[in-house]
């Protein structure tokens, strides 16, 4: 099974990207937000339990999807250092149980741009940033800039490519 990682902060282009690098190569793709929206509507927010809870949503769906012979995962996840590191902790024990050689992806794009996609009215009604205000606060609280640990991480910044250019160009970078 394949399985890559695209990660950056909210709103830079991650699950539209991996929906179509996804459907390029029928793999599924699975967006870390869907855990923590279960995470946060069964636990809490913040809560005792609610990073080990979400942790497990991801890792059983990555073990189903493994079990039932997927061909492939795009994994969509907001990387927070150091804070994220428990979660990285149990994919990496997953990936290296099940034997997988992961991709990982960080994607950036400039702050203009970044601004314009969390407004983009395409974001209404959803648990997503959808204002230039939270986006900064967001920001301002979390460093998005940092690799995760111990893997080999292909930057893209995508500011100017649109969604297929930018799943293309990850294709060109990692081992399919």
């Amino acid at each position: 099974m394949k399985f890559t990682m695209i990660y950056g902060p909210s709103g830079i282009g991650k699950e539209s990207v991996g929906r179509e690098l996804a459907k390029r190569n029928d793999w599924h793709v699975f967006p870390q937000h869907l855990a923590f929206d279960v995470a946060c509507a069964v636990v809490g927010f913040g809560k005792d339990g609610f990073e080990a809870y979400q942790r497990k949503i991801c890792l059983d769906a990555f073990k189903t999807l493994y079990e039932n012979n997927t061909k492939g995962i795009v994994f969509t996840f907001c990387y927070v250092h150091p804070f994220s590191n428990y979660f990285i902790e149990g994919l990496f024990d997953f990936l290296n149980k099940s034997g997988i050689n992961a991709n990982f992806v960080r994607l950036s794009c400039e702050y203009e741009e970044h601004v314009k996609r969390v407004t983009n009215t395409s974001r209404c009604n959803t648990n997503k940033i959808q204002s230039k205000e939270y986006l900064d606060d967001y920001l301002k609280r979390f460093d998005f800039s940092v690799d995760i640990p111990n893997v080999k991480t292909i930057h893209i910044d995508n500011t100017t490519m649109s969604i297929e250019t930018s799943a293309a160009e990850i294709e060109r970078n990692i081992v399919t």
